[in-house]
């Protein structure tokens, strides 16, 4: 093995984490001029420290430019972190201290100090501008501050003192003040499933307010500490912090006059059921052939093959993230199938939630591609960890952040939606989860089987925020044989009159028939009294009659009308 030849900056950077590592403290990789973990060499943040220093030196032969923490985390060191002259009179108040290991901050410095272990939190308030840092990580000397200049230390190696009692006492009464035990007892508490939210609508504030991230992250966690049960991992904190940076703080540009602005058209991928720069939603019950669908608009969109009503296609890359189907057995076999040009397509190649890391990689990999669309199947697999999906408030800050990403990228979001097996007056209340959901898609498409043929499938429209509602397309799963294992093609077969309301689930009434049916019999048997007639004529005299394309269609099957190709006849008339 090659000796690995270091810069001299980064030599002192590696001498100041031996010695953090000599004092049984991890070593973290942050980015270069930044408190933010670095996920080229700690993918988990501080949870991806490392106790090795080979490791280290290979980062720093890598990249000499990064910062390095300090682990406090399950070590038996923790740093006062002293603030400026405000922080320097708090400590002077504890009494004097003995010499220990220390580093010279942009505005003040950090002392090292062996406990016990009986002191845990990322960052506990111990007076105004003295905090102590027991649970998270601190920058080790030689790393270059956000705002400017390097931490120093005279000494990196020098040695660590015992923590002083009274101290000791003192970081304890406040750990356990009756403010904290009133947290403990349950208020203010932040849960799973809320504390990233939560968290992130307090980061925005102090964004707005032109705060940088180091001190939003300070900001965040001293409410992690205190408020989180559990505490989120800290490399979650400084995520967070980081992702809040994309915003510019407030000012003049958060508003603006309608007369600035410039009117644009709405630019759609499959015109009118899929806009860009948008979520949109396919929807359906199992087993109606939704991920083939899917399949079919992947292998259109990637080969430039024009879909109904298109004059022309045009090839285009697509991300597809499946949580349901594996990429090998089910998905590259339908999409070859469907001559599917699959060096535009791409997929992730293990299962992650959305959180906000995961969407800033996918935003990432769409520009990077220049994908035109991402599809999910299904959406709610890849909500955040914790989401309730029935809850407004919890799906939809999700939901706004995965507009803004297919707005800021112009990329089509097609999420898929299983439905509920409750009945709905709507077809479009019939997804599983929030309404929310639906009210941030701007189009949505609903998957059903035909009501009059088990051989065919119906895309039906059922939300169109942003054009007319589009006619309802006919397809069939054909050309497949199950036995030969040849998987089928989806082959479109025209527009019909099939509406939203034809897909909605009736419940089995109890007692006397429906009288919306009863009377559409009653219309039926007299005009179908001569003979066959076609079902859309038939329909259309019907709405004219105040009886829906629905319940005429629910009519004629509690009549045992006879389908013969479009047509119907009653069952005593002879053709």
């Amino acid at each position: 093995m090659s000796k690995i030849e270091l810069t001299p900056l980064a030599k002192r950077k590696f001498g100041a984490a031996q010695a953090a590592l000599k004092a049984s403290m991890r070593v973290v990789a942050l980015q270069p001029r930044s408190k933010v973990p670095d996920t080229r060499f700690c993918a988990s943040g501080a949870d991806s420290a490392t106790e090795e220093a080979l490791i280290v030196k290979q980062w720093l032969s890598e990249d000499p430019s990064i910062n390095l923490g300090a682990v406090a985390k399950a070590s038996p060191v923790l740093i006062i972190d002293v603030d400026g002259p405000e922080g320097e009179a708090a400590l002077k108040r504890f009494g004097p201290l003995p010499p220990t290991r220390e580093t010279i901050t942009r505005n003040g410095r950090h002392l090292y100090f062996h406990h016990a272990g009986r002191i845990r939190g990322s960052k506990i308030g111990l007076e105004p501008k003295l905090d102590i840092i027991a649970s998270g990580y601190v920058l080790l000397p030689e790393s270059a501050h956000p705002e400017g200049g390097r931490y120093r230390s005279d000494e990196p190696a020098a040695p660590i003192a015992k923590l002083p009692g009274r101290v000791l006492n003192a970081i304890l009464a406040r750990s356990n003040s009756p403010k904290r035990k009133q947290a403990k007892a349950g208020e203010g508490i932040l849960r799973r499933g809320s504390r990233d939210n939560r968290l992130t609508s307090l980061a925005g504030p102090f964004r707005r307010q032109g705060f940088d991230d180091a001190v939003i992250a300070t900001a965040l966690h001293a409410v992690n500490a205190d408020h989180c049960s559990p505490p989120l991992p800290d490399q979650d904190i400084e995520r967070i912090a980081s992702s809040v940076m994309r915003y510019d703080p407030a000012d003049d540009e958060l508003f603006e006059t309608m007369a600035n602005v410039t009117p644009r058209d709405v630019d759609f991928l499959w015109e009118p059921y899929f806009v860009r720069g948008a979520i949109n939603l396919l929807e359906g019950d199992p087993n109606v052939g939704k991920t083939y669908l899917l399949c079919e608009l992947a292998a259109a969109i990637s080969s430039g093959r024009a879909l109904p009503g298109q004059k022309k296609g045009g090839a285009a890359n697509v991300l597809f993230m499946s949580a349901e189907d594996d990429p090998e057995t089910t998905l590259v076999r339908r999409l070859t199938r469907m001559n599917a040009d699959l060096l535009r397509i791409t997929f992730s190649k293990k299962f992650f939630r959305l959180e906000e890391e995961a969407l800033g990689w996918i935003e990432k990999h769409i520009v990077a591609q220049k994908a035109a669309v991402l599809i999910l199947d299904p959406l709610l697999a890849y909500m955040q960890g914790g989401i309730d999906m029935n809850k407004a408030n919890e799906t939809r800050p999700f939901m706004a952040r995965l507009a803004e990403l297919a707005k800021a990228t112009n990329v089509t979001v097609i999420a898929l939606r299983h439905l509920t097996k409750g009945e709905k007056d709507k077809a479009i209340f019939r997804g599983l989860g929030s309404v929310d959901i639906t009210a941030a898609a701007r189009s949505a498409v609903l998957i059903g089987q035909h009501p009059e043929n088990d051989d065919l499938k119906v895309m039906v429209h059922i939300k169109h925020n942003l054009s007319e509602r589009g006619a309802s397309q006919i397809y069939a799963l054909v050309d497949g044989d199950r036995e030969k294992r040849i998987i089928p093609v989806v082959e479109w077969q025209g527009e019909c009159e099939l509406g939203p309301e034809d897909f909605l689930k009736s419940v089995e009434k109890v007692g006397r028939p429906d009288t919306e049916v009863k009377a559409a019999i009653e219309f039926l048997e007299t005009a179908l009294a001569k003979g066959e007639r076609r079902i859309a004529e038939v329909i259309a005299d019907g709405e004219k009659r105040s009886h829906s394309a629905r319940t005429v269609r629910r009519a004629a099957k509690s009549l045992g009308v006879i389908k013969a190709g479009q047509r119907w006849k009653l069952a005593n008339i002879i053709l």
